[in-house]
């Protein structure tokens, strides 16, 4: 496993950036795809490891998946002319959101399918997926832990009707279902119990379902209907990845410079763009462009310290917890509930790793708090470290961070690698979801 040096940057940088696609959207015009059971052509697709492995179920399942150049964004799939004729094995690896995808939409399937992930997957919260989807008809045997995978699955087994879910486990269990939903007789009904993690994420699926032709109804966050309708094949354009833009922001911020990102705005169905407005709130300039979105840091003297409930935009809790590690004060972040069952217990992760940095930190089930240590010298901050990891270090006290197997924890991290010498453990890891990172990470 490959670790990558950061040494700090000198001067502050001006840059604007056209980021790859979204695997959001991705995967979700992959599976609305193959519900339209009609050749479809998508372009910008993510180039990350999320997206080939939902990609690769729908080549398990007969479809035929063509690129131009085996590095082309651009993708043309084919269906099947007829059912698998075997017993089909699908293998979604650490992804969890292909996972519970793939779960769904092997219910509404014809053939007989199992269904697995790694090690980390199969620890990883199905249950209230597997059960709606049972109170719907469908046939799924767990063959491991309760409520994981590996599953056994009687494919065409769901039918229409109603079911209840709870709503503070993951958000990705009503996407699975509102897509396959349209698909059955009489369409299905979603009541939500409780409050409902990660909304803007079922933003993104009804926006979507609706570019392939299925209709949705909704109460607000509370109640989903997908109407019985048959979608259409077309060529869809995923739009850029707002998760990954948020690195090159929170970079922004905490190097003194400017970046703005190509093809996204303040009024974008992705919830990751209001990380922007937290970054405004500890200082930073927003700049606002038709067709682009940016921040501009480079008359922040020191960062005011925040309080911010990202239970809508969790995949940008760990970005944020670095930037606030350079806040002048102590900042509480909230709705974390989730970060505890991702590819790793993050919260716990990002305590280990901003450790190492001198960074004090204070956490529960659901929160974080940061004690920024704001403009200090690379000095200083070796004197803020405990003795033994600074005994660790090398001459010039470069620290190596931990990456848990976590594309985030890499990317995040980066951001500090701006302002302190470090070093990346298993930097590759980055391939989950955004295989060029260091590419572009090197334009700053």
């Amino acid at each position: 496993m490959a670790s990558r040096k950061l040494t700090p940057i000198t001067k502050p940088f001006d840059v604007r950036l056209k980021l790859p696609g979204s695997k959001s959207f991705a995967n979700r015009a992959i599976v609305c795809a193959a519900l339209s059971g009609a050749p479809c052509s998508i372009a910008n697709l993510s180039p990350g490891d999320d997206t080939a492995l939902m990609l690769n179920v729908l080549a398990d399942l007969g479809w035929g998946v063509e690129r131009a150049n085996p590095m082309s964004r651009d993708v043309v799939l084919t269906p099947p002319s007829k059912p698998p004729a075997h017993p089909v094995k699908a293998f979604t690896g650490p992804a969890g959101t292909v996972t519970r995808f793939a779960t769904a939409l092997l219910c509404v399937t014809p053939g007989q399918f199992t269904l697995d992930g790694n090690d980390r997957m199969r620890e990883r919260p199905m249950g209230e997926l597997i059960a709606a989807l049972r109170q719907l008809g469908a046939k799924i045997a767990e063959k491991g832990e309760p409520g994981c995978v590996p599953l056994e699955i009687e494919g065409a087994s769901l039918r229409g009707g109603k079911c209840r879910m709870r709503g503070d486990v993951s958000s990705q269990f009503v996407s699975a279902l509102l897509m396959v939903g349209a698909t059955r007789g009489g369409g299905i009904e979603i009541e939500i119990e409780g409050d409902l993690v990660s909304k803007p994420y079922v933003d993104i699926t009804i926006e979507v379902m609706r570019a392939f032709g299925f209709a949705v109804e909704r109460d607000g966050y509370r109640w989903f209907r997908a109407l019985e309708t048959s979608g259409h094949g077309q060529t869809y354009t995923c739009p850029p990845d707002g998760t990954a833009a948020s690195y090159f922001w929170g970079a922004a911020a905490v190097a003194g410079s400017k970046c703005v990102i190509d093809g996204l705005t303040r009024q974008d169905v992705q919830g990751d763009v209001k990380f922007v407005g937290i970054l405004e709130r500890m200082g930073c300039e927003i700049l606002e462009f038709p067709n682009g979105l940016g921040v501009d840091a480079s008359m922040v003297g020191e960062f005011k310290p925040v309080e911010a409930d990202l239970s809508a935009l969790p995949d940008c809790a760990q970005t944020l917890a670095v930037v606030c590690a350079f806040a002048n004060g102590t900042s509480r972040l909230t709705g974390l509930g989730t970060l505890r069952v991702k590819e790793t217990d993050r919260i716990a992760a990002l305590q280990a790793e901003l450790k190492k940095l001198g960074v004090m930190t204070r956490a529960g089930d659901d929160w974080l708090e940061v004690d920024g240590i704001a403009n200090k010298s690379p000095e200083q901050f070796a004197q803020q470290t405990n003795r033994r990891d600074r005994e660790a270090m090398p001459r010039k006290r470069r620290v190596s961070v931990r990456t848990y197997d976590d594309h985030r924890m890499a990317m995040s991290f980066a951001i500090a690698g701006l302002r302190l010498p470090l070093e990346i453990e298993d930097s590759e890891c980055v391939s989950k979801s955004f295989p060029t990172f260091w590419e572009y990470w090197a334009k700053l």
